[in-house]
């Protein structure tokens, strides 16, 4: 449904921009379509260049998951236990993020940024949006692959039925966490202020969080998740072609807190 909804949103963009593509210069939405291909290209061919490291890193990930099957279900049943009215307004930001309407704001930052020329905030959204795409393409791919059941469809975090279309057995990542952390890394790496990163990796840990608390997976599903989604979007912000990553330092120019009667949040300017 992501991956659906990211497609619908990008078509439309290049539709709305522009109707001759020729007629753009470089930097401008015909550039970044290929931009979008070639760094998918990238990701695909990469596993080819791994060094020794990089194979221990994915062992460890691997082996490291594994472990974390140990403490699945002592951790869903505290998460089950702390359930209640208070908790579940806490827990619910899986309802905002990491899900449809993630795809329409990276969509959204992208248009931005096209629309008003500001060149740093449309690079900042054809990241996110090649981060969110390309890590839930992986992690849909694996799902499918082991086909790992839900804690909701059963007590045993050690049922597996590979290659389910079905959505009872496509725990293993989690598609909720992987597309938060990869929006959220990019957006993270894209301004340097601590308080941005902190509010943008929180928003993605309280994903996995209400993932595991709504019984919708299992603590070593967000886990993966997060580090799929991670390492997709630090690979997009490293390679991005070839091209020099430069500052975002003026991605916004200010970012301030604010608290009102109804809550807090963050304000930003232009």
């Amino acid at each position: 449904m992501k991956i659906r909804l990211f497609l619908i949103s990008f078509i439309l963009i290049n539709l709305f921009a522009h109707s001759n593509c020729r007629a753009l210069e470089k930097g401008t939405i015909c550039h970044d379509g290929r931009h979008f291909i070639r760094m998918g290209v990238n990701l695909w061919q990469a596993p080819a260049r791994f060094r020794s490291s990089d194979w221990k890193k994915v062992g460890l990930v691997t082996g490291g998951t594994a472990l974390l099957f140990l403490a699945d279900k002592n951790i869903r049943r505290f998460a089950l236990s702390h359930q209640n009215s208070t908790n579940n307004r806490l827990f619910n930001f899986d309802s905002v993020y990491g899900n449809g309407y993630t795809v329409a704001m990276t969509a959204g930052i992208y248009g931005f940024g096209l629309l008003f020329n500001h060149s740093s905030v449309r690079k900042t959204g054809l990241r996110s949006m090649e981060a969110l795409f390309y890590s839930g393409l992986i992690t849909s791919g694996i799902k499918v692959l082991l086909g790992r059941r839900r804690p909701y469809g059963g007590d045993s975090h050690l049922f597996f039925k590979p290659f389910q279309l079905n959505a009872l057995y496509k725990s293993l990542p989690s598609g909720h966490t992987t597309v938060s952390f990869a929006v959220s890394t990019v957006l993270a790496k894209s301004l340097n202020n601590s308080l941005w990163k902190t509010f943008c990796y929180g928003s993605a840990g309280m994903v996995a969080a209400s993932r595991v608390y709504h019984n919708a997976h299992w603590f070593s599903d967000v886990v993966l998740g997060g580090i799929i989604g991670y390492s997709v979007a630090s690979f997009v912000m490293k390679s991005d072609d070839g091209e020099p990553n430069e500052s975002h330092s003026h991605l916004f120019k200010e970012i301030t807190p604010y608290f009102a009667g109804n809550g807090v949040g963050l304000a930003f300017r232009f």
